[in-house]
């Protein structure tokens, strides 16, 4: 199967101290993860960064997980903490596509 990609915010209901993600609303489904298949953190910069001086304070900050729903599809979501940490409003969860 092809990736689907969406690129949208979501609504993402966690547990946990670490604020594992439990399941996620896109519209007006809500699914449920039953498996964390993969985790990773990227602090990179992203692409087109190599030109100007690279900033600590640039950096990208996010957790990215593939998640398995009761339906067995597997989604590609992260939480983005923001660069700032002073800024709560700049965390979000995003749905990047489906595997």
């Amino acid at each position: 199967m092809t990736p689907q990609f969406f690129g949208r915010e979501v609504e993402v209901t966690t547990e946990g101290k670490v604020r594992v993600p439990i399941s996620f609303r896109l519209d007006d489904t809500e699914y449920k993860i039953v498996e964390i298949v993969a985790e990773w953190q990227d602090y990179g910069f992203g692409p087109g960064e190599s030109r100007r001086k690279k900033r600590w304070w640039e950096r990208r900050h996010r957790n990215y997980y593939h998640v398995k729903t009761t339906d067995d599809k597997i989604f590609e979501i992260y939480y983005d903490r923001g660069a700032n940490m002073k800024h709560p409003e700049y965390r979000k969860w995003m749905l990047h596509r489906q595997l």
